[in-house]
């Protein structure tokens, strides 16, 4: 199979050769200048000791060797350096275990015209990949690649989806094309080696020193020395490594392509689409069973769970479910998706995935010979080898006694009740997911005869306002980034137009006025959906407890606001533990920061004093909370941090602001209960007349 590359690809792939092409001159030249120094060393050492024999010049000659040695050393030191990857975690499996998988393996092996994996193993992720322990000499010897294929990718796909995954990983080493790519991270990896791996140097330095105090004045020379070189390879990594980055997205839209042409653009669109619910669905479920570790319950095989929850979540949000799975469509990502911001990520290594369905779609590369049939399906035995997989994932985990096994029955029913619990009725559309139905001060007044539908008091456009809204204010964030040159891009395009990054303020004054004309429509049809439901209320006889509910989420939601900001501060007043900070500024800082827990102690009795809100809580948060409450901790103690005090502390902070998002949940919640039974009664009474 012979697919084209792009002109960008060629582009960006004839920027990074340059740079390598730089890169090696430079290193030659700086390698060159190291052997220079380090014989100049030598023969100076050797003249001085010959001058004049003595301890004191015997010890400047082996210093001075010694100090253009480790010079030497630095730039050669990568050589011997070789990236191992950790492969704990994952079941080895041969064709003998799986072969019908292997059959796949090499049915598109031989399309994509590639050598077939050294091993293949299973994982228990969401996930596939190619790798390899590389060193130095695998830039120019061929390495046998390993494939990775987790377990949860395969039970989120069909067979038709997972044989494109497979030709869009091994497309990325099935053409000379690509041969760059490699040649680039290899390149990378070296600077890096020389840049940040130096503890091998760092022993080096401490065992001389702790030879002889005159070592440190050696040791001095050489990281000046060495610092210099830093500096020079530090901006060639920068150039390098943006150029990479940029060719790795190129790279990914060609991996894109062979696997159209070995399995349909359509399969690997779809399963593009799906997998970042799949990895919602597997962290939910991971999440469920991390709360069961107290009680020393696990799962049998997490795989029949995790299928169970991808569907509901599909079933939630509307999705269709097809061979089993949920079908997302493309118009989903950019319904969510309002942002007017089109600014290209220099340092993302892939695409959007907006991006690459959209490339996908385009290419139209149709196939005849469709399997549709779950990917789990091609596991042996009933998927046996998913169990063991399981087994494994729950084998790491320290349990007090031997856990019992949560049936999945009982699964679905606890799964489906948490996420029920903290989903707002489907009736409101997603407008109370990120707006309160309150508004600061009185609601307006409209005449009787204004009152609007519910429907179109929650119709797609009222949805569609709040998220344009969000994607505004994060528009916002990302241009005040490249005013104040936090973020360096030279341009940038919004709403379709280009503006070099000096008129971000125009823009930003632009967005205001946009996010106040949103804000002041948003307003308008909360005061709406407030008049509206008043009237039902009034029709029903209940419109004082209506009213009266209405004012106390009114005016929980203001104190919200002031609790939310004691936890941002919070955040900020400890941030500089993790900062190199003199003694006499971590004690001030720390006494300044007694005064604020004086009011996150009150908050959180208070917080802990509602009912049934401790009940997710574990028993191990429950007692540090208790011991947090209970204790005046002390937090440093003449120069050394106090560890076990401190974990008590972010516990603190971090269970302050779950328990109080949680308990703003609730009480929003109670509100629009009202509000959907007022709706229900108003239905009842519209179907008897």
């Amino acid at each position: 199979m012979k697919v084209e590359v792009s002109s960008n690809f060629k582009k960006y792939a004839k920027k990074t050769v340059f740079f390598i092409f730089v890169f090696a001159l430079t290193y030659l030249f700086l390698l060159a200048l190291a052997v220079s120094l380090t014989l100049g060393f030598t023969f100076a050492g050797i003249w001085i000791f010959m001058a004049k024999p003595m301890f004191y010049t015997a010890v400047l000659c082996l210093g001075l060797f010694a100090s253009g040695l480790s010079i030497l050393f630095f730039l050669v030191k990568f050589i011997f350096a070789s990236t191992k990857i950790d492969i704990g975690h994952l079941t080895e499996i041969t064709q003998k275990d799986e072969p019908q998988l292997f059959a796949l393996i090499h049915e598109v092996v031989n399309e994509v015209k590639t050598s077939f994996p050294k091993k293949v193993f299973l994982s228990y992720e969401v996930n596939a990949s190619v790798f390899y322990n590389s060193n130095f000499w695998s830039m120019f010897l061929p390495i046998r690649k390993n494939l990775q294929i987790g377990v949860g990718l395969i039970n989120a796909v069909t067979h038709q989806e997972l044989k494109a995954i497979l030709a869009h990983e091994f497309g990325h080493f099935s053409q000379r094309s690509m041969k760059v790519g490699s040649y680039v991270y290899h390149v990378n990896q070296i600077i890096y080696n020389m840049l940040y791996k130096n503890e091998s140097l760092d022993r080096m330095f401490e065992k001389w020193g702790n030879v002889t105090g005159y070592a440190t004045i050696f040791i001095g020379i050489s990281v000046f020395i060495i610092q210099k070189i830093q500096s020079i390879l530090k901006k060639l990594y920068e150039y390098i490594n943006i150029n990479y980055m940029a060719l790795s997205r190129e790279m990914e839209f060609h991996a894109d392509e062979i696997a159209a042409n070995v399995a349909g653009s359509q399969a690997l669109a779809d399963s593009l689409l799906r997998l970042s619910l799949a990895n919602h669905a597997m962290e939910g479920v991971l999440n469920f069973y991390e709360q069961k570790i107290n009680v020393n319950v696990r799962s049998e095989n997490i795989y029949l769970e995790h299928h169970y929850a991808m569907n509901f979540l599909a079933k939630k949000n509307n999705y269709l479910i097809e061979n089993d799975l949920p079908q997302i469509q493309i118009a989903t990502l950019k319904k969510y998706n309002k942002s007017k911001l089109n600014l290209e990520n220099q340092w993302a290594t892939h695409p959007s995935e907006e991006d690459r369905v959209q490339a996908l779609l385009n290419l139209n590369i149709v196939k005849s010979d469709i399997i549709n049939t779950p990917a789990i399906n091609l596991l042996s035995n009933n998927a046996a080898i998913a169990l063991h997989i399981s087994n494994k994932l729950f084998s790491s985990i320290q349990y007090t006694e031997n856990p019992t096994v949560f049936p999945i029955e009982m699964f679905k029913t606890s799964y489906s009740e948490i996420v029920n619990k903290y989903t707002f009725d489907s009736i409101f559309n997603n407008f109370y997911d990120h707006n309160n139905p309150s508004v600061e001060g009185p609601p307006l007044k409209f005449e009787n005869n204004s009152v609007s539908k519910f429907e179109e008091l929650f119709s797609d456009q009222w949805r569609d306002e709040i998220y344009t809204l969000i994607a505004l204010k994060n528009d916002k964030a990302t241009i005040e980034a490249i005013h104040t040159n936090m973020l360096e891009v030279k341009t940038f395009d919004y709403d379709g137009v280009r503006y070099l990054a000096s008129e971000s303020d125009q823009i930003l004054r632009r967005i205001d006025n946009e996010i106040s004309d949103i804000e002041n429509k948003i307003k308008k049809n909360n005061c709406l959906v407030y008049h509206y439901f008043f009237q039902l209320a009034k029709e029903q006889e209940t419109e004082v407890l209506f009213e009266q509910l209405y004012y106390d989420f009114a005016s929980y939601q203001k104190s919200f606001d002031s609790k939310q900001k004691l936890y941002q501060e919070l955040i900020e007043n400890t941030r500089f533990i993790f900062e190199t900070t003199p003694f006499a500024e971590i004690e001030a800082k720390f006494s300044d920061l007694k005064r604020r827990e004086i009011e996150l102690k009150c908050e959180l009795k208070k917080l802990l004093e509602q009912p049934g809100i401790t009940k997710d809580l574990n028993e191990e948060n429950l007692n540090s909370l208790n011991r947090y409450l209970s204790n005046d901790l002390m937090y440093f103690n003449f120069d050394q941090y106090q560890d076990e005090n401190l974990e008590v502390l972010f516990n603190a902070i971090t269970n302050y602001n779950h328990l109080l998002e949680e308990n703003h949940f609730f009480k929003k919640n109670e509100f629009l209960q009202i509000m959907l039974t007022l709706q229900e009664n108003n239905l009842k009474k519209t179907n008897n007349l």
